[in-house]
């Protein structure tokens, strides 16, 4: 595989230093290099909720921008190389996502395998790293979509955690005082390994962590993520400013 343009490299937003906070978004792009054909899906599948997390990048921008905090956003389609997870898990590269078989990835070789992973798994996790060492006080916070299309899933946010459950509980009230109805671990828990990406940085930088799951059907449209990131900017100042030492 040849070296990714700049364009399938991760964003780095407002990277100053210094920072009370860190956001991340694992899942911010359906894109995938020209070389590797769309991995034989269609447009529909790829900018659909099984190629990326809808929504969740405008999400992302729009709160680094409010909050002047960096962010650091994934480069290429979670069918690619899912930035959270782990390298060792059969979904870090799907040969099937909610039902839909992804033909590229079926049977895929060692030597592709590792290309992905070098070109573009782990430069998005060394600048997290980068973010993280730039601001030695800063909290982590990981923005993900997610489709209400499966089981019992009528609610607006969920808040994902597994070490630091006080901040994440005074994060969710904060969020209902915003006027969002919030459930906790769901629609995925972190005490599942669900939220991988932000466990792994979180737990190596000695950092207090957590990960909201966002409905996509409140953010689907831009304007709409804009201001519903409006919305829960006040609720997220509140895990930046809370009390150390108390998750």
């Amino acid at each position: 595989m040849p070296s990714p343009s700049p364009s399938y490299l991760p964003r780095h937003l407002n990277p100053r230093t210094g920072a009370s906070l860190v956001l991340t978004c694992e899942h911010a792009t359906h894109a995938v290099p020209t070389s590797m054909g769309n991995l034989g899906l269609g447009d529909e599948h790829l900018r659909d909720h099984i190629g990326w997390d809808v929504g969740a990048a405008i999400v992302t921008e729009e709160l680094s921008a409010r909050l002047g905090v960096p962010a650091v956003l994934s480069p290429v389609s979670r069918l690619v190389v899912d930035c959270n997870r782990s390298t060792g898990v059969p979904d870090l590269m799907p040969e099937v996502s909610h039902g839909v078989v992804v033909p590229a990835n079926l049977g895929i070789g060692d030597v592709e395998r590792a290309a992905r992973l070098r070109e573009f798994y782990v430069p998005f996790h060394r600048e997290v790293d980068r973010a993280l060492q730039g601001s030695p006080r800063a909290r982590l916070l990981s923005i993900h979509s997610f489709t209400p299309h499966y089981d019992d899933r009528d609610f607006d946010i969920g808040v994902l955690f597994d070490d630091h459950a006080h901040h994440a509980d005074r994060l969710a009230d904060n969020l209902r005082d915003a006027g969002f109805a919030v459930r906790m671990n769901e629609p995925y828990s972190g005490y599942d390994g669900l939220i991988f990406s932000a466990q792994i940085h979180g737990r190596r930088f000695d950092r207090e962590y957590l990960e909201l799951e966002i409905n996509n059907q409140i953010i689907r449209d831009d304007d709409a993520a804009r201001a519903l990131a409006a919305r829960i900017a006040g609720a997220v100042e509140h895990f930046i400013e809370a009390e150390r030492g108390g998750g």
